[in-house]
């Protein structure tokens, strides 16, 4: 703290306090003064012991609270004094003034010791505080303030700039008016000097105590001392400077006495200062630069105001000190120091006398030039000339010192990297100095030398013939001249100019030094040689060289003014060096530089001077320098004198240069020399194609081009050029450039400069690109296709001749007529890829691209592949680099078939390597990018020719994406067109033609063809509606079902009733359908199929494409329908004209075939596959969309249902006949479209559609009634069919629920009218029936099969709307029917058991028994099951009806339950259950033989996939007698297989279907299945489950190992044995994956069930511990995603993702209710949330009942962040329940008698044990922790009584070995310790090497005894010391045991 960076002088300072009203800045406080700073720190004094106003006494009647902050000003830490500093501040400001000046005097002593201080900020704070106070007492500070003035002052130029504006501050709220401030410190003038002088008199030790660190004194005294000085300076310049100056007059008034006094006091204590001080010479010997500075601006005052004060000792004194100070290294004293010396250089000129100059002061100046000034270069050079002027020359050897002076500041350069800003004043001071020295040459009398041992540097720069000249020039003419000339000679040209071109390294190092002589170098001349040499090796930066060469023109510029023969010397000089660097060239290591300089410093003298109006540099440099050097830079062809050329050319002009003046006159009769000239000597020079120059050469003789004779220049150059071309092939040599090249270079550099409007010597002629144009240029331009094969110079000639690289780039050097040819060749050779191409399509392209073959193209097609690839190639880096050229006059079709040849070429190009990758990959069915397969597709696996096509290709897709949206925007209409209808006939001769491709691969591809066009082309609504008109429009092959037609000028369609069709038709009719599906997938079903605002509607691609149905990579239903759909959605403003005319389309298809019956259709459970029976693909589609629009999105409208109902009603009648088509149509329209027809019955709101719907229902029921008022012979069977379809239809059924259940709803209120008629019908069919069924009557009449089913279908209908309605008769009919149908059921799957059973008995091979099942397979009778399936929907709804009027004693529900009903309701439902039974077995026994064989009867189930589940929901409901009976039938069948093995096939089957998973794991986990479905070859009954498990756990001990050994189901064995390794790398739905979890929940569930006193649940714990590896929970977390982060011990819900939430819930239920089933109901149909839901249940249960288990993997875990995520959701969802469940479970379940008690804290997590024997007695704390079970339990003995320490122990160890291995509740644990004590007292020995009496896992008692020492040892103990120890010897006698 107290530290600054910098500080300005004081006499900076002094100059800016000055008042501004006497015409200088304000003096301190007067408004002007920021405060100072400084470079070095300045150190603050904390505390002064020698102040004389330290014993000033207070007043009694001083505020005690201001009083106390005062004191505390005193304490040594600086947090106290700011604190009562800004007290105080506000007690000023709040107190009046009459009591704030009572504590002045106190506070003056404060306010002097607290600017001393360390800290700035408390003397910044110090400050702020002198500001309240002195607003606080106003003019009661008066009295004091003499004492306050001199430290007042002196804070105001503290280094720290906040410390030294809070003092102005203050100093202006005592004085605002800057007279009055003025007025105060001349008042206080005396003291001010006292208190600074006292000031400098202090020491480093005086300042502070022994405690202050030294160096802060250091730092304290430095900011005293320096601040002083400043302060002293400053005073001196604002009091002596300009106020108190005398005015000299002879009469003073009042004011100017007072003013006199001022000024004698000042300059009196100015005086005695200095000479108390000594001179201040101290100071500047002061080590700290600070100080020096300060003393150094102290001095500057005094000099300038207090001269008198200097007399001839103090001249002694300070001559040598001032006028030698240039041994000052600092540079920041440099400012100042400069100040002193040449203020007092100039006060007193004759202190030089005083001191030796040579010694002192020149020999310090020139170190000082020598070494840079010493860094302040920017400082000292602007005042060297300053310096020079001040010297007296009689006091300096005159010659001597000019050339010393300029050597040593010449050397200064050379010593550090100079910045930009130094090199600038470096040159600005030397040229100064150099023009200084010439214009004061005659100051200078030439002396004979006599001691010539004193001019090393004459020795050292320049030859001793130098020497004798400057004798003989003395003698012969004047010395001023002679001193001139050598200076420019030896110092201009010699030194900086040699310096400039860089000559002196390349000359010392190439060429013998010119500057030296042989006889006169001595020793020292050698050294000081090596010396420069080492200085010309020194690197300078650009602007080195820039400011030199500026110098180095301005002191020529400046002497052409004056002294003309000096510039000839120089001129003649610099051309000397110029002609020498030519005539070396190349020998020269830097010739390069050399010339590179040269060119710098003529574009220096164009700025400088040339523009400037003067003419030397051409008449004395340029026109000399070219004709001397001409030849020879013709002669060397270096690029670096053709720049110099160049550039002579751009500053003085052509003709001026290279014509002598006599030859330039202003009639222009200079034009014809000068062309024969430029014809002669530049034409062939310049265009000799020599590639190092070429460039070069060019831009010359483009600068030589003049405006007057432009056309004639340009002719000759452009026949030069052609003239090259007629030069025999031969005779070319490899290093000169054809003349493609040569007129590409030209033309790329006129460009350039039309387009940067650098042709600054072509105003008229030449400015524009037709002045450019020429005939001979066209001819060229328009070959170049013609001569082929083409080159890359080729290529590059046309793009310059051509332009139109870019927007912006419209210069074309070719006319209009030439460009058009080009762009037909371009397209000529573009359209000659497609010539050979593998693809048929690409013919009918090429076609349309090229409708008339030309003898271009014919001589392209006779080419190879690879020559037309490489031509394209080329052509199309034509069209790249100028294609806006060739777009000019694109109204021709050229340009739009070269857009589209681009399209189509990249197109057969993409298609080329997809066909090249299908052939590699042999079927790989993965849809590929195409973009990215030409990026990545490897070289290996293409041939040559596909490899050029791809790299074409790749180009031509970059450059199509680089085109912006506004060059498609911009092309002319008819180009646009064009091009897009190319497009669109190209996409389909793609789709159509190809045959290489699968279908869905072509439809993908070309899809993304016209989905990349559109996106990048842009094309608004109409011309995009009319390129899907061009790509979909009719055709030979498509549409095939619906086309389009015009009828009255209305858009109409026409259906094919028996379209005329071939394979090969249809193949491309199902491409085109494909692709079309894919086109509207990619981009929108609205943007290609609606088509608003086009001439008509393409509803007719919708129905064709629905009625399609089924096609390679899509169908109507998986991705059509779904397309409409969702624009349905999304676009509610759909046109009705689009569905209305779909829907007709698809209606009159229909009718237009008579349709399969509806009877066999399940329009009860309707879905996809449902829909894809109808054979009729019009019906079909009509009723998928139907389906898709109501039933499942519900988005079409009410209206549109009625206005098809119309349709149908009027068309079922022609007449008074029916129409049969219609009426078999009409039963699958209603079943989709009656919910919505009758919706508003069943909200009241009738209408005139309603009336009629409801009417026409009654009519179509009158009509079946009469047909079956009838005997079946009199009556067609077919009339019933159809009407009894229609009617059924209008009575919808819907069969919903999940898993565990199915409900049906009947989604109709039906009119009391249909209810009559209703029951009228079915009694009618029940007669009808009775008439018909051989069983019942005598007569011969069969009745149909469909006829029946439409019966059983009506019973449905009858049981779910008029159950109420019915009677007994009705109900027994009801029941018949369903019995019989489902006993049919019944007896054909357990035959088809019965036949895969001998099957698998009589295998022969497994090839056979695979014959065999498949056969059986496909004889089941699929009409049966239809039968059963609407008899269990009668049935389904029956139960439900009784379960939900359970309470209901209706008659109805009575006679339902009456005892016959229910026996054959039970049967029934033992049927079901036994058909269920035997389709897990059928598939058990087929699995036995192979998973193929297993595979093919689960499958035959998924044809009947709604008969099964609804099979499914009755078995869940089954009860426990139904379900024995059922079991005993199946064991009494005596198959290969049992139940359980059944229902375990139907759980883990390959094709599962969810409904009977949930049932056989129901039944799995249900009495008495459930005691057969875990262990192996266990039977009902076989497995204790109450008080006789106790007693077989009693003898278990006393087993064999192979007896007690449990062994689960090989089911399950399988699945959680499985190794986990391979389970973690399966999806996260995988069927592997589901089966296990959905096993370890049938263990868990087990478990949960068996008794914890059971043996096998003993059993099943162990088998689980040491057989199951607890990796199972590394699967299960892969289900809980869980964020890692570090502890925080907070339960964040926010952070857990969905599953992860999922997971928690499901964990925290299970351990809750103690149930997986609801997790296990839930898990189909599976996803990725209800594996989450499933895995989060497994967890939960498996760590309350399997906690040992768990801990076991959790500490196992290496990952840190992942355990510490599993404990935080375990401590934040799984341990509050299981805590509280365990507590809960010690409460209730603990036996506590009085021996034994058991208490709970369950705030602590602690469970107290107490056990009680007698006299002895031990209390245990078992501390659960908050993520129980993850940690240990800890187990803490916390009282015994009569128990030894070791037995205490044991005891301890045995609790926390129960507690740790328990997997199970604690409670448990517990109770088995209790057990252990209890028999230990009871004198049981315990086990020596567990130290218990119980088994801690399997709680048996020690009975294997040693022979030897007779101690017994638990079997499980004994068999792990024997694995551990390798050996078999008795742990404590070492025998063998």
């Amino acid at each position: 703290m107290g530290k600054s960076k910098g500080r300005a002088s004081s006499s900076g300072l002094a100059a800016s306090l000055l008042p501004e009203a006497q015409g200088a800045v304000p003096v301190v406080g007067f408004g002007g003064y920021h405060g100072a700073s400084r470079v070095e720190p300045a150190a603050l004094l904390a505390s002064s012991s020698a102040d004389p106003d330290g014993s000033v006494r207070l007043p009694p009647d001083v505020d005690a609270e201001v009083l106390q902050h005062l004191r505390r000003l005193g304490r040594k830490d600086p947090t106290t004094k700011l604190k009562a500093l800004s007290t105080l501040s506000m007690l000023f400001a709040q107190k009046p003034g009459e009591e704030v000046v009572q504590i002045v005097p106190q506070w003056a002593f404060e306010y002097k010791r607290l600017l001393l201080d360390y800290n700035r900020d408390v003397r910044r704070a110090t400050n702020d505080t002198m500001a309240s106070l002195v607003s606080a007492v106003k003019k009661g500070l008066a009295p004091h303030l003499k004492s306050l003035m001199g430290p007042w002052w002196f804070s105001q130029f503290d280094p720290a700039t906040e410390v030294a504006q809070a003092g102005r501050r203050s100093f202006e709220a005592a004085f605002p008016q800057s007279d009055r401030r003025m007025d105060a410190l001349m008042l206080c003038v005396k003291e001010t000097f006292l208190y600074l002088n006292e000031n400098l008199k202090l020491t480093t030790q005086a300042l502070s105590d022994k405690v202050t660190p030294m160096d802060e004194l250091e730092d304290m005294h430095e900011r005293v001392i320096s601040s002083s000085l400043l302060a002293m300076a400053t005073l001196i310049d604002i009091l002596l400077g300009v106020k108190l100056q005398s005015d000299g007059g002879d009469s003073m008034n009042t004011e100017s006495k007072s003013h006199s006094k001022v000024r004698s006091a000042t300059l009196s204590s100015a005086e005695a200062a200095l000479y108390m001080h000594k001179y201040f010479i101290d100071f500047l010997r002061s080590k700290s630069a600070v100080i020096r500075s300060a003393t150094y601006t102290l001095l500057t005052s005094y000099v300038k105001y207090v001269p008198n004060v200097f007399n001839e000792e103090a001249m002694k004194i300070l001559s040598s000190t001032l006028l030698g100070a240039f041994n000052e290294k600092d540079p920041l004293c440099h400012s100042a120091m400069w100040d002193a010396v040449l203020v007092f250089s100039r006060r007193f000129p004759e202190a030089w006398s005083y001191c030796n100059i040579h010694k002192v002061v020149l020999n310090r100046f020139w170190q000082f030039l020598q070494n840079g000034c010493y860094g302040s270069k920017q400082a000292s050079y602007p005042l060297i000339v300053q310096f020079l002027d001040s010297i007296p020359p009689k006091e300096v050897a005159t010659e001597q010192f000019a050339f010393e002076f300029l050597k040593h500041l010449w050397a200064g350069r050379n010593q550090r990297q100079l910045s930009a800003a130094d090199s600038l004043a470096f040159f600005t001071a030397f040229k100064q100095s150099f023009l200084w020295f010439l214009k004061n040459a005659p100051r200078y009398p030439f002396q004979i030398f006599t001691g010539l041992s004193n001019f090393d540097f004459i020795f050292c720069m320049f030859s001793s013939s130098l020497i004798i000249t400057l004798f003989f020039r003395n003698s012969v003419g004047d010395s001023s001249d002679y001193i001139r000339n050598r200076l420019i000679t030896n110092v201009l040209v010699k030194m900086v100019w040699q310096d400039y071109l860089q000559l002196s390294l390349s000359k010392n190092m190439d060429v013998v030094p010119s500057l030296l002589s042989e006889e006169a170098a001595t020793d020292d001349q050698q050294l000081s040689h090596k010396k420069s040499l080492l200085a010309a090796n020194v690197c300078h930066p650009i602007y080195y060289y820039q400011d030199l060469g500026k110098c180095i023109a301005e002191i020529l510029d400046d002497i052409s003014v004056t002294e003309r023969h000096l510039l000839e010397t120089a001129c003649e000089s610099l051309l000397r060096d110029y002609l020498d660097i030519v005539q070396q060239g190349e020998k020269l290591s830097k010739f390069q530089d050399h010339v590179d300089q040269l060119v710098s410093f003529f574009r220096s003298l164009d700025i400088l001077v040339v523009q400037n109006g003067r003419t030397w540099p051409l008449e004395n440099l340029a026109r000399p320098l070219v004709e001397h050097s001409l030849p020879a830079i013709k002669s060397m062809d270096s690029p670096s004198l053709v720049k110099l050329l160049l550039v002579l050319v751009e500053i003085f002009g052509p003709a001026p240069l290279f014509l002598k003046s006599s030859e330039i006159n202003d009639d222009k009769s200079y034009v014809e020399p000068y062309l024969s000239l430029f014809n002669a000597d530049f034409v062939p020079w310049c265009l000799d194609g020599k590639y190092s120059t070429c460039s070069s050469k060019i831009d010359l003789l483009l600068s030589l081009i003049q405006e007057e004779c432009f056309f004639d220049q340009w002719c000759l150059i452009i026949k030069h050029t052609r003239a090259k071309q007629k030069q025999s092939v031969d005779h070319k040599i490899s290093h000169t450039k054809d003349q493609f090249e040569l007129l590409t270079l030209i033309l790329q550099k006129v460009r350039e400069r039309i387009a940067g409007g650098k042709l600054k010597n072509l105003q008229r002629s030449g400015s524009l690109p037709e002045h450019w144009r020429h005939d001979l240029l066209d001819s060229v331009a328009v070959s170049v296709f013609c001569d082929l094969p083409a080159t890359d110079s080729h290529v590059h000639f046309l793009c310059a001749a051509l332009g139109g690289s870019s927007q912006d780039d419209q210069i074309c050097f070719l006319s209009a007529e030439a460009v058009c040819k080009i762009r037909g060749s371009i397209l000529k050779s573009l359209a000659s890829v497609l010539i050979t191409s593998t693809f048929e399509w690409t013919k009918s392209s090429r076609f349309l691209l090229l409708p008339v073959e030309h003898e271009h193209s014919k001589i392209l097609g006779e080419q190879s592949l690879s020559a037309n690839l490489e031509t394209a190639q080329l052509a199309f880096q034509v069209l790249e680099r100028s294609l806006f050229a060739l777009k000019t006059h694109e109204e021709d079709s050229g340009f739009s078939h070269i857009l589209s040849a681009l399209f189509i070429i990249e197109w057969e190009c993409s298609m080329a390597l997809v066909l090249a990758e299908e052939s590699d990959l042999k079927g790989h069915k993965e849809e590929i990018n195409v973009e990215a397969l030409m990026c990545n597709t490897s070289d290996d696996h293409l041939d040559e020719t596909v490899h050029l096509k791809a790299n074409l290709a790749e180009r031509i897709h970059a450059f199509r994406q680089s085109l912006i949206p506004s060059f498609w925007n911009d092309l002319h209409s008819g180009t646009l067109n064009r091009l897009v209808d190319i497009l669109a006939q190209s996409v389909r001769y793609a789709v159509f033609d190809t045959i290489d491709l699968p279908i869905d691969r072509t439809a993908v591809l070309c899809s993304e063809w016209v989905v990349d066009m559109l996106r990048l082309i842009c094309l608004d609504h109409i011309k995009l509606q009319s390129f899907f008109d061009a790509l979909l429009s009719e055709g030979e092959y498509w549409p095939l079902w619906v086309k389009p037609s015009l009828q009255n000028g209305h858009a109409s369609v026409k259906i094919q009733r028996e379209p005329l069709t071939t394979d090969g038709t249809e193949l491309k009719h199902q491409r085109f359908v494909a692709f079309v599906d894919k086109l509207v997938l990619n981009l929108s079903f609205g943007e290609v199929i609606l088509a608003p605002l086009s001439s008509f509607s393409r509803a007719w691609v919708a129905a064709d494409m629905i009625c399609t149905w089924n096609w390679k990579g899509g169908s109507a239903f998986s991705t059509f329908l779904p397309s409409l759909v969702q624009y349905m959605k999304t676009e509610p403003g759909l046109e009705v004209s689009f569905v209305s005319l779909l829907l007709d389309t698809l209606l009159e298809g229909a009718l237009m075939h008579e349709s399969s019956d509806w009877a066999l259709f399940n329009s009860w459970h309707l879905s996809d596959s449902e829909i894809e029976k109808i054979q009729d693909r019009f019906l079909r589609s009509l009723v998928a969309l139907l389906f898709t629009a109501y039933t499942k999105e519900s988005v079409l409208r009410e209206s549109d249902a009625h206005v098809l109902f119309e349709q149908l009603r009027s068309s079922l009648f022609i007449g008074s006949t029916v129409n049969r088509k219609c009426l078999r149509t009409l039963p699958f329209v209603m079943s989709t479209i009656i919910k919505p027809l009758t919706e508003k019955v069943r909200l009241n709101e009738a209408s005139l559609c309603t009336d009629l719907l409801g009417k026409s229902i009654l009519s179509w029921l009158e009509e079946v009634i009469s047909c079956l008022s009838s005997s079946p012979r009199e009556v067609a069977q077919q009339d019933i069919e159809d009407w009894m379809q229609v009617v059924l239809s209008c009575f919808p059924l819907k069969i919903t629920g999940g898993t565990s259940k199915v409900i049906v709803k009947f989604e109709r209120e039906i009119s009391d009218a249909e209810t009559s008629l209703l029951l009228t019908l079915f009694s009618r069919y029940q007669t009808f029936y009775g008439s018909a069924d051989p069983s019942l009557s005598s007569r011969e009449t069969i009745l149909s099969k469909t006829v029946e089913l439409l019966g059983v279908k009506l019973t449905a209908v009858m049981v779910g709307y008029c159950w109420t309605k019915l009677g007994e008769t009705d109900w027994c009919f009801v029941f018949r029917i369903l019995r019989k149908w489902i006993e049919s059921s019944v007896l054909l799957v357990e035959e088809m058991t019965d036949n895969i059973n001998d099957a698998a008995v009589n295998q022969t091979s497994a090839q056979d028994i695979l014959e065999k099942l498949k056969l059986i397979a496909c004889t089941m009778e699929d009409l049966t099951f239809t039968f059963a399936e609407s008899a269990l929907v009668t049935l389904c709804h029956l139960n439900l009806v009784d379960n939900l009027h359970e309470t209901d004693n209706s008659p109805h529900l009575q006679l339902i339950r009456s005892g016959e009903y229910a026996e054959s309701n039970d049967k029934m439902m033992e049927n079901i259950l036994r058909l269920f039974l035997a389709s897990g077995v059928s598939e058990a026994i087929a699995g036995s033989c192979s998973e193929e064989a297993s595979s093919i009867i689960a499958s035959s189930r998924v044809d009947h996939l709604h008969f099964w589940e609804l099979v499914a929901s009755f078995i869940i409901d089954a009860s426990p007698q139904i379900r024995r009976s059922a079991l005993d039938s199946m064991k009494l069948w005596g198959l290969t297989k049992e139940s359980v093995s059944g229902l375990y096939s139907i759980l883990f089957s390959s094709e599962p279907i969810s409904h009977l998973q949930f049932a056989a794991y129901s039944l799995l986990m249900s009495e008495p299945l459930c005691q057969l479905s875990l262990v192996k070859g266990s039977s009902v009954g076989e497995i204790p489950l109450s008080s006789q498990e106790s007693e077989m756990g009693q003898n278990i001990e006393s087993m064999p190992d192979s007896e007690k050994a449990l062994y689960l189901r090989d089911e399950l064995t399988a699945l959680i044995e499985m190794p986990t390794s391979e389970l973690v790398k399966t999806d996260l739905v995988a069927l592997e994956r589901v089966n296990v979890f959905v096993a370890w929940a049938l263990v868990l569930s087990h478990l949960q069930l068996l008794p914890l006193s059971s043996a096998t649940r003993e059993k099943v714990l162990q088998y689980v511990q040491d057989k199951i590896s607890p990796s199972i929970l590394d699967c299960i977390f892969q289900h809980i995603p869980l964020k890692t982060a570090a502890p925080s011990g907070k339960k964040k819900d926010v952070e857990l993702v969905p599953e992860a939430r999922a997971a928690a819930e499901a964990s925290k239920g299970a351990i809750t209710t103690c149930s997986l089933l609801p997790y296990v109901e839930s898990l189909w149909p599976v996803g990725v949330l209800q594996m989450a839901s499933l895995a989060g249940s497994l967890y939960g249960m498996m760590i309350r009942l399997l906690p040992s288990y768990v801990r076991t993997w959790f500490t196992s875990l290496r990952d840190r962040s992942l355990s510490y995520s599993i404990e935080s959701f375990t401590r934040a969802w799984c341990s509050p329940p299981l805590l509280l469940d365990e507590f809960s479970q010690v409460k209730e379940s603990i036996y506590v008698d009085e021996t034994f008690s058991v208490s709970v804290n369950r705030s602590a997590y602690e469970i107290i044990a107490t056990y009680k024997k007698e006299e002895t007695g031990i209390d245990l704390v078992i501390r659960l922790p908050s993520c129980y079970p993850l940690r240990h339990v800890d187990v803490e003995c916390t009282r015994s009584l009569g128990i030894s320490e070791v037995k205490c122990r044991k005891w301890l160890l045995s609790l926390t070995s129960f507690v740790r291995n328990q997997n199970g509740a604690i409670a448990e644990a517990i109770r088995t310790w209790k057990s252990n004590f209890d028999k230990e007292f009871e004198g049981i020995e315990e086990c020596p090497i567990c130290y218990s009496i119980l088994h801690t896992s399997n709680h048996s008692l020690p009975r294997l005894a040693c022979k030897t020492c007779r101690h017994k040892f638990h079997g499980a103990c004994l068999y792990k010391w024997f694995s551990t120890s390798n050996k078999s010897t008795c742990p404590l006698c070492q025998t063998p045991f």
